[in-house]
């Protein structure tokens, strides 16, 4: 019977050669030669015999053989032939007793290309075997800046660690998410108990997510893998039946698509409305919602809470008795899950989380709860069954740069950050623009309040400014005046300018649009993509708000530059930008997207001062930051917001 396994093999190659040729791609099998001219000059590794999966082999490591074989390693040549009569000899030994010999071969960029043995590679996938035994050698790339160097670089940290080949990953710091996730750290061994438990999750994993996507799975197994880890947890999935891992898989799939479009999310500079008929006025009973917010600290002892509170508090006053309100405060990123859930069986519809400490309880309680509505509070959403939510500070920040600038007398500013997060270094960038363009000698000196045992103060101070941007909000016990835009001359506080963080404006604008129905228009519209509202001046979610110590003249100049920029005829972040290296990063009259305004990890060349590394900060400005830090103060890259 096995010429007959030939003959229905050749037929299946025979077809996939013709589809391919079809999509216009070349059906032949890679050559490692061929991709690799210089494969002699680099370093080669042996390792031994090891386990493969078979999936994971990509051609052959020479042309020889490229004729006889499909891409997929399938037979081509006539049953008549004595290649087909060896390979129908060789199917029946495995049959009866199994593969006795090892292939040989070399492994690029953990793809491997065959030396030796492509008749037992073609035969065990012709039985649909999974692993096959082979001995390897490893070729190593040459150096090179690309994310793929980058990431095979983490691969072989792990592997080293593990041993496991077959769990990659197609984006930087994938790895080292898995570690956290894992609760391991890199460069250490792993029991052989560990390395057993993560085998097996990950086996009953893409058993299950294989099912579930059939032929075309929307992204690579090790991707899925990790997001399935994300939002479930690595401790609660290690004795997952496959069964089960399809429940989870089902319920977090939008997640897969959204990730696997890798589009920006979709950034709406308000909520949207839907316009109701008279109609539907007349008939339509009004909806009550009820909403709940998370504070992981009090109102009494944070600006940032505190401002959330006044919005929680206008959000009631708005809509009187069709929207109802509480809040939950000092809840911690450990409890934050069950509060949630608490929160959803005591019938909340909506729940605002207020830092993006948050994030993973919001994900986790979606997938328990997927007729909930949850918000975070961050900057690059990635999960598109919660939606983030934050302000365009930056705005403000351009403005009070300005003021800044006209008003240092000896053209230095200190500016005080908080967390070296995604959205801080968009925010020190526009102040530095600002204070530039009316001061165009303007250095900035950056100082950070979260590195323990540093005074910003009192540095500023030694330095000679007098002129300081610090926090931005002030809470009701904090007598101090040190926050907005200040002047300090011996000893004495003088406020010149602060933001105004109005979040009734979000929190109404979001409430109005689950009331009108847009927003399941809004999700049914972006599929594929995240979804986040990043208000601004332009709705007046975000203001500025002056001493009438300025000048006449610079008073003025605020008024235009709030009116221009309200009114989307002034975008701060224009060209050209220069970093602090020299390298431009805005061309002379380029406007930034929000994206890219987001997404800033570097420092204009006018600003003093660098990003911490994350070893420097204090233990909760490494919470945040092992979530969303930018570059070297994020040990992993996850990103996202504010506190």
């Amino acid at each position: 019977m096995s010429m007959d396994d030939y003959i229905q093999a050749r037929k299946e190659a025979l077809r996939e050669v013709h589809a391919l040729r079809t999509r216009g791609v070349d059906p032949s099998l890679p050559v490692l030669n061929e991709l690799v001219p210089e494969i002699n000059r680099l370093s080669q590794v042996p390792l031994g015999l090891i386990q493969i999966a078979l999936s994971q082999i990509e051609g052959t490591a020479t042309k020889g053989r490229t004729t006889a074989f499909s891409r997929s390693f399938g037979p081509l040549l006539d049953s008549g032939s004595e290649f087909a009569s060896k390979w129908s000899v060789l199917y029946d030994d495995v049959v009866a007793d199994g593969l006795r010999e090892p292939v040989i071969a070399m492994e690029y960029y953990n793809r491997y290309y065959i030396v030796e043995g492509n008749k037992r590679v073609s035969v065990m996938r012709q039985l649909d075997a999974v692993m096959i035994e082979a001995n390897v050698t490893r070729v190593l790339p040459a150096p090179e800046d690309s994310p793929r160097y980058r990431i095979y670089q983490e691969y072989l940290t792990f592997y080293e660690d593990t041993r496991i080949n077959f769990i990659y990953f197609s984006r930087e710091g994938y790895f080292a998410r898995l570690y956290a996730l894992t609760g391991k750290k890199p460069g250490v061994k792993w029991a052989g108990e560990d390395v057993f438990d993560l085998q097996s999750c990950y086996y009953r994993f893409a058993q299950a997510y294989h099912d579930q996507a059939g032929s075309q799975p929307p992204m690579e197994t090790g991707d899925a893998f990790l997001i399935y880890l994300d939002v479930f947890g690595y401790a609660e999935s290690v004795g997952r039946t496959p069964s089960e891992f399809a429940t989870g898989i089902r319920r977090i799939w939008p997640e897969f698509i959204v990730a696997a479009a890798k589009k920006p999310a979709v950034l709406l500079a308000e909520p949207t409305e839907k316009q109701q008929s008279l109609l539907q006025t007349v008939w339509h009973k009004p909806q009550t919602l009820r909403c709940a917010f998370l504070y992981n600290r009090s109102p009494q002892t944070s600006g940032w809470t505190y401002w959330h509170e006044l919005g929680r508090k206008a959000l009631e006053e708005m809509f009187g008795k069709r929207v109802e309100t509480t809040a939950r405060e000092l809840v911690s990123q450990k409890d934050a899950e069950g509060v949630i859930e608490s929160l959803i069986t005591e019938g909340y519809d909506v729940i605002f989380a207020t830092s993006p400490v948050f994030l993973d309880a919001c994900m986790r309680q979606s997938v328990a709860h997927p007729e909930a509505k949850i918000l975070n509070c961050s900057l690059l959403a990635i999960y598109h069954n919660v939606r983030s939510y934050y302000l365009r500070i930056y705005e403000a920040k351009y403005i009070l740069g300005a003021i800044a600038g006209a008003m240092a007398e000896n053209d230095l500013i200190g500016y005080i950050a908080d967390y070296p997060i995604y959205g801080t270094p968009a925010s020190v960038n526009a102040f530095a623009m600002g204070a530039q363009m009316t001061n165009p000698r303007a250095r900035i000196i950056l100082e950070w309040s979260t590195i323990p045992g540093h005074d910003p103060e009192r540095a500023l101070s030694d330095a000679g400014v007098q002129i300081v941007s610090n926090r931005d909000i002030s809470a009701p016990h904090l007598e101090s005046r040190a926050f907005g835009l200040y002047e300090k001359k011996d000893g004495v506080i003088s406020t010149l300018a602060m933001p105004v963080w109005n979040w009734s404006k979000l929190y109404q604008g979001i409430a109005r649009s689950i009331l009108t129905g847009a927003w399941s228009d809004e999700g049914e519209h972006n599929a594929d993509r995240a979804l986040s509202y990043y208000m601004g001046m332009s709705s007046d979610a975000i203001d500025i708000i002056c001493s009438r110590r300025l000048p006449v003249r610079l008073r003025r100049l605020v008024e235009l530059l709030h009116e221009r920029i309200r009114g989307g005829a002034f975008l701060p972040f224009v060209g050209p930008l220069l970093d602090q290296s020299g390298e431009t990063r805005i061309p002379g009259d380029v406007a930034l997207t929000p994206q890219e305004i987001i997404g800033m990890d570097y420092l204009a060349q006018n600003v003093i001062g660098r990003i911490p590394r994350f070893e420097e900060l204090s233990e909760a400005a490494q919470v945040l930051s092992s979530l969303q830090g930018v570059r070297s103060a994020a040990p992993e890259e996850k990103p996202a917001v504010k506190p």
